[in-house]
Order: C-alpha cells, then structure tokens, then sequence
C-alpha cells in the first residue's frame, strides 16, 4: 500500500502496530516503511531493553537452548511455537531491527522512545524464566501459538469493534509519555513524515494520548488505513 505523503509545511503522524515476535512481522513491517518513507521513526522499546538483549541475549538463548534440550531428551513434550516465541523475546525486537535497517538506508535517526523502567521490571525475571524448571511449564504444549491468538484478538478489535483485550494503567502511562517524546521530535526535527511503530493494542488509544498529533493508524496485516 502507499501513504498519502505531507504537504509542504505538514508533518504526517503515522502509527503502525505490531503484534511483538510475529514472525511475518518483519517483512511486512520493511514494506510498510518503503511505502510511508518517513523522515524519523520511533519505536516502543526501551534503552535499557536494547541494551539488556545486546549484552546479555546471546547468554539467555544459550541457556534456553540448552534447557530446552534437556527436556527433549527427558521426552518432555515442548510446544515449539513457543519456544520460538521465546528466542524472539530474547533476540532485538524486530521492529527495531527492521527501523534500523530502514533508516540506516535512508540516511534518518529511529528513536528507541520506550520508559525503561517497565523494561527493567520485566527484564530483570528473564535469567529465571530460562531455568529448566520454569521452561518445562512455559513450553509445555497449549495448542495454538501467541501469535496465532493475538492475530484473532486483533482481527475482533479491527474488523468487528470487539475489545478481547485490557488497556491498562501501564500502557497508559507509557503511551502518555511516548506520545510527548514523538511531539517534541516533531517540534524539533519537523520531519515531513514520522512513523511510530508499536503493538497493535496501543493503536486502540481510549484517553486519546495520540490525539493531539493527528495520527493515521494502520494494524500491519491490514490492506487499509485505520484512521
């Protein structure tokens, strides 16, 4: 698809959401950035959280692998969806990567914009949620993937206005704040086009955090915006 671009002296908002370890994400989010050709983009992942995942991903994939291994030869049934699902989280999100790819072509800054405190909290589990014992129940098979769910809690949201889904204080909190971190970007770069990428359950926006910068939103397995 192809975004409709800025006049001379507007600067075009875009949002564009994600569902976070998808493993068609990456290629469709290369698409959607060729199309919109933004000046700026930022993404929502921390600082901290991409310097966690460099420092330390390569260690925790290692351990997960090994423990995962263990329990295969246990005969321990591992659904490996969600072992996947597992490295993904380890790995440097795909959006982040796929916007880094981008810009570093185009020659324009991307913009890690997250609260790094949220990360902290959850990153801080990660060296036990890679222990054998706590492998064994996440990995234990549930029939479909995350990735399959989510896809069908968006398509409710999307397509039939159904909310499968909690927006909560959290997400409110951080979309408050990446919301003035994005104006202040524009204020100080006026980019003719800024593209945010995020998870699709924060293109629902209900305290309308995003208002003020007039976003198009689009959810990446969709054909059509989503104003």
């Amino acid at each position: 698809m192809s975004y409709p671009h800025a006049r001379p002296g507007e600067n075009q908002f875009i949002m564009i959401g994600v569902i976070h370890g998808d493993r068609e994400g990456k290629a469709l989010l290369e698409v959607r950035l060729e199309s919109a050709r933004p000046d700026a983009v930022t993404v929502e992942v921390s600082a901290y959280g991409l310097a966690y995942r460099q420092s330390k991903g390569e260690e925790l994939k290692q351990r997960a692998r090994s423990a995962a291994d263990g329990l295969k030869r246990e005969g321990h049934p591992l659904d490996e969806a969600a072992l996947e699902a597992l490295y993904a989280y380890i790995d440097l999100p795909f959006e982040f990567a796929s916007a880094s790819d981008y810009c570093a072509r185009r020659g324009v800054p991307v913009f890690p914009i997250d609260l790094d405190r949220f990360s902290s909290s959850r990153l801080s589990r990660m060296e036990e949620l890679v222990s054998k014992e706590n492998l064994a129940k996440l990995l234990s098979p549930l029939g479909q993937s995350g990735g399959v769910c989510q896809k069908a809690v968006a398509r409710l949201f999307f397509e039939k206005g159904v909310k499968a889904f909690s927006y909560t204080e959290e997400m409110l909190t951080r979309d408050r704040h990446m919301s003035g971190v994005i104006a202040g970007i524009i204020k100080r770069r006026a980019p003719a086009c800024l593209v945010h990428i995020c998870g699709w359950q924060h293109l629902c926006d209900p305290f309308d955090a995003y208002g003020a910068l007039h976003p198009k939103k689009v959810f990446i397995h969709d054909k059509a915006l989503c104003l």
